[in-house]
């Protein structure tokens, strides 16, 4: 899965961009601030529907006014034809157009995108949104049915939680079998994907990190050895008085540790990165093996906080990945430079070209 062009106008720093790009590496060089991140970001942002950056979409508009505009022509494969996904943006309205009329759910699992970018080292250090978030990414594209669980587990939590702060005993325990119906689906996607992610992360880890000491485990969101419902039961009255329902897939954690200790401020921040990157190729991986499409690989700041080793390494893995790959540098890195199959854009005062 490649993109053959790209357009934007007025895109932060970017005033217009009309590019090519190969269908393997990608490589943007240049200064801090002009405008390498936001081209991975217009990338992102057509198969996510939202920034890695930033959650108001205002903020992606550059110095021409109070709009922006993106648009990508994705390849054709086996399975799909060709297809531009369109997205433009003005206060009070954003659309969304595609060739076939998809919408967002339908391209986000069409044209898989993954991104290793700075702001990851939240997936390790903060709270376990960004590891469920980041578990989920990848049980939606392998497991088709998930999205439609999940949902129906958010609409039943949603019911529950409103008769809660509202007091209604009896219609919270009526929502509970929905809840308990759903919520075991969940869970058990995510525990039959993470048995399948274990089984490719090795290679990554030992790659990038060189080891097999790693442990990664999910922890349900609620009490073990409980069944759901039983908890949900015996857990109404505390629910009642906190108004939400306190337990349940949707406090689900994923749990990661290097030599039997949990990650969180236990490595350097260039280890840190590796890691991440090793969960991310190992997705991409996964997603390859149940879909036969290579996730577009997004990678921004590539050589930021890294030591020599751990750079040449990651280049390794980079030059190997069978996908497209765009990356951002600030400078033309010789283990990173692309070969045959690669090209290289210079970005500097928000102008894009060929390096």
């Amino acid at each position: 899965m490649t993109i053959t062009r790209l357009e934007g106008d007025n895109f932060r720093a970017l005033a217009r961009v009309r590019i090519e790009p190969q269908a393997r590496l990608n490589l943007f060089v240049g200064p801090n601030a002009a405008g390498k991140t936001s081209v991975l970001e217009m990338v992102y942002l057509l198969g996510r529907g939202r920034s890695f950056r930033s959650a108001s979409s205002a903020d992606l508009a550059g110095e021409q006014g109070r709009h922006w505009g993106v648009r990508a022509r994705f390849a054709a494969t086996d399975a799909y034809a060709a297809e531009s996904v369109r997205l433009r943006w003005q206060p009070g309205q954003s659309e969304l157009r595609t060739d076939s009329d998809l919408r967002l759910a339908e391209i986000a699992a069409r044209y898989p995108i993954q991104v290793v970018e700075p702001g990851q080292h939240r997936l390790l250090e903060d709270g376990p949104v960004y590891r469920r978030r980041f578990l989920d990414w990848g049980v939606f594209h392998v497991e088709h049915r998930f999205l439609g669980e999940w949902r129906a587990y958010q609409r039943a939590l949603k019911q529950r939680n409103r008769a809660l702060k509202s007091g209604d005993h009896r219609s919270a325990r009526t929502f509970e079998p929905e809840l308990v119906r759903h919520g075991l689906r969940v869970d058990a996607y995510r525990r039959d994907y993470l048995d399948k992610l274990r089984g490719v992360l090795a290679d990554p880890m030992q790659a990038l990190l060189g080891t097999g000491d790693w442990q990664l485990d999910l922890h349900a969101g609620w009490k073990r050895g409980v069944e759901f419902a039983e908890l949900l039961e015996q857990q109404r009255p505390r629910d009642q008085r906190q108004g939400q329902t306190l337990e349940g897939p949707h406090r689900a954690e994923l749990k990661l540790r290097l030599a039997g200790a949990l990650i969180r401020n236990r490595v350097s921040r260039g280890q840190q990165k590796m890691l991440v990157s090793a969960l991310v190729l190992a997705q991409c991986r996964l997603v390859h093996a149940e879909t036969s499409r290579w996730p577009i690989l997004l990678i921004d700041d590539f050589g930021a906080e890294l030591g020599a080793d751990f750079r040449a390494a990651w280049a390794e893995a980079i030059h190997a990945y069978p996908g497209q790959v765009w990356v951002s540098s600030l400078d033309a890195d010789p283990v990173i430079s692309p070969a045959e199959h690669g090209a290289m854009f210079h970005v500097e005062h928000g102008e894009l070209r060929p390096a």
